[in-house]
């Protein structure tokens, strides 16, 4: 498997970790976060490459540091 996608795809699954872990829909973190629900679900299924400004975006809406998204801890 190629970085991008093992990054991509690891990503998505902590988006939905956290989001899951604080009982959020993908709906209710797409508006804290002004994105698109659309775009919350593609991260969480690691079809695509988000910014580091939406990726920020998000951790900052989830309580924790961009690091804990690729942390392998």
């Amino acid at each position: 498997m190629n970085q991008e996608k093992h990054i991509t795809e690891k990503l998505g699954r902590r988006v939905r970790k956290y989001r899951l872990s604080k009982g959020w829909s993908q709906m209710y973190l797409a508006a804290e976060a002004r994105l698109d629900k659309s775009y919350i679900g593609s991260i969480e299924r690691g079809e695509v490459n988000p910014s580091i400004r939406k990726i920020a975006r998000i951790a900052d809406v989830l309580g924790i540091k961009v690091a804990e998204f690729f942390s392998d801890r």
